[in-house]
């Protein structure tokens, strides 16, 4: 009878342990992309260019030109900012920034504000796309490689209908020119509402250029679905070891831990409340990221009105209040 007991409460024991084990588990085999993006990320960061979208479907002649593969690429790049883990460089309006350097050059800007030449920064990581699905109802179809694929992109008109589009998508080592990751992401919609479910990566902005014509329908959808799971893509596999700079473009992480002061240069200042929040942005309506106490001391980067672009002794940055604290003399 006493083996027969105790056998009975190793079983207990085990099925308990299996039950807390069950019960621990759903909360992060049911955490979204939402939660994700929800969480405030002001650590290290990496540099990133998105080069222009290219189609490579066979038959385009109904619904591609150059302009909205820009547009596209436009879309990935406002996404990259949003995701707020990459230094994004503009690439597509390259030839602007180059004319404005070159008329500070000239001698006809006032020189303390003329933009420099050999200022340019450069990437670390490219991304670059590839439209390879997409179709139109009614019309003719897009097909890839000579084989039809059977999945419709529609519009407002005509009642709900089905939008289905596809990317091949690189991340590239801009060093090497090594593919360090490569995958094919998907958007289907088969209705023209784009709340819910959506990325928030990509949402907020309307459609602009030739991109505008899709506002409001199915396509519209099944970009936005394609761009916010490109950007999940990348964040995944963007290597740790480039994620060495903070918001202002100064290197963190490995020089801090080197022993590297990541205030040097900067002017300081000492946190005068009891405790500060310190903010993505320089406003109140930014969330928090982390908190600083009384008579810390922190360096200054940047000014935006009554707001401070501070970095502390551990490399993190964000925004505080002027008016929270006093110059360190």
């Amino acid at each position: 009878m006493k083996l027969n007991h105790a056998f009975q409460q190793a079983v207990f024991i085990a099925l308990a342990a299996f039950m807390a084990l069950c019960l621990t588990q759903p909360a992060e085999a049911n955490r979204t992309i939402a939660d994700a993006q929800a969480e405030a990320y002001n650590g290290p960061k990496a540099r990133i260019a998105v080069a222009r979208f290219e189609n490579k479907t066979a038959d385009s002649a109904n619904w591609w030109n150059p302009s909205i593969g820009d547009g596209m690429s436009d879309m990935l790049t406002t996404a990259l900012v949003n995701s707020g883990r990459y230094i994004v460089l503009e690439r597509e309006s390259l030839d602007t920034v180059l004319l404005e350097q070159d008329l500070g050059a000239s001698g006809r800007v006032r020189q303390d504000t003329a933009a420099q030449i050999g200022e340019i920064e450069g990437a670390e990581l490219l991304i670059v796309a590839a439209v390879t699905e997409f179709g139109e109802k009614g019309g003719t179809q897009a097909r890839l490689g000579g084989s039809d694929i059977g999945r419709l992109i529609g519009s407002v008109t005509g009642g709900t209908r089905t939008a289905h589009m596809a990317i091949d998508l690189r991340v590239v080592d801009a060093n090497t020119s090594r593919i360090l990751a490569a995958t094919s992401v998907e958007g289907e919609a088969k209705d023209f509402n784009i709340g819910g479910g959506l990325s928030g990566y990509t949402s907020g902005y309307s459609l602009g250029g030739s991109l505008s014509t899709w506002s409001n329908t199915p396509r519209e959808k099944a970009l936005r679905q394609v761009i916010g799971e490109a950007v999940e893509y990348v964040i995944s596999v963007t290597p740790p070891a480039m994620l060495r700079y903070d918001t202002m473009g100064r290197p963190v992480g490995t020089a801090t831990s080197a022993g590297v002061d990541p205030m040097a240069d900067l002017d300081r200042v000492v946190i005068t409340a009891s405790s500060v929040d310190v903010r993505q942005g320089p406003n109140a309506d930014n969330p928090a990221v982390f908190s600083l106490g009384s008579g810390s001391i922190v360096g200054v980067s940047a000014r935006a009105g009554d707001w401070l672009s501070i970095v502390d002794d551990q490399g993190r940055t964000g925004w505080i209040a002027a008016g929270d604290t006093l110059a360190v003399q």
